[in-house]
């Protein structure tokens, strides 16, 4: 493959994940009952957590978090040093789980209230659907990260 061909490909890639990241944010600003915290649905407890997904992203001299990189492994994010680790990546980070995943990541420059730059990278993941909670009851619901 040419170099051509994989930037090609690199940019619909993060184009696709792009455009499904902005069909979330759309869904939830068009459906606001969604993006409601539980006691707003009438629920007065907090809903029994997901298990996370097994393995993921070892902190070096830190913890383990549930969590991989997806995306085209030719890209490495230039603050963190990140490599995406392929196509074929758990996108979500909960297990026992059926439903939506969304992916971003945003690279670029902020600039705080007093004027100084800052160097911006995100991770940003919506979940919506159904799993098994540690109490081993099924539940259904949206989860999203930064």
């Amino acid at each position: 493959m040419e170099v051509s061909e994989k930037a090609a490909t690199t940019r619909r890639a993060v184009l696709r994940y792009g455009a499904v990241t902005a069909a979330t944010a759309a869904v939830t600003s068009a459906f606001p009952a969604l993006a409601q915290p539980a006691y707003a649905h009438g629920t007065a407890d907090v809903l029994p957590s997901p298990r996370p997904i097994p393995g993921g992203t070892q902190i070096p001299g830190g913890p383990l978090i549930h969590v991989f990189a997806p995306g085209p492994p030719e890209i490495t994010l230039p603050f963190t040093g990140v490599h995406l680790e392929g196509l074929d990546v758990e996108p979500g980070v909960i297990t026992d789980y059926s439903g939506f995943s969304a992916v971003a990541f945003h690279v670029g420059t902020a600039t705080g209230s007093d004027g100084k730059r800052y160097n911006l990278e995100t991770d940003i993941r919506v979940m919506d659907g159904s799993y098994v909670a540690a109490d081993g009851s099924r539940r259904r619901g949206v989860f999203g990260f930064v």
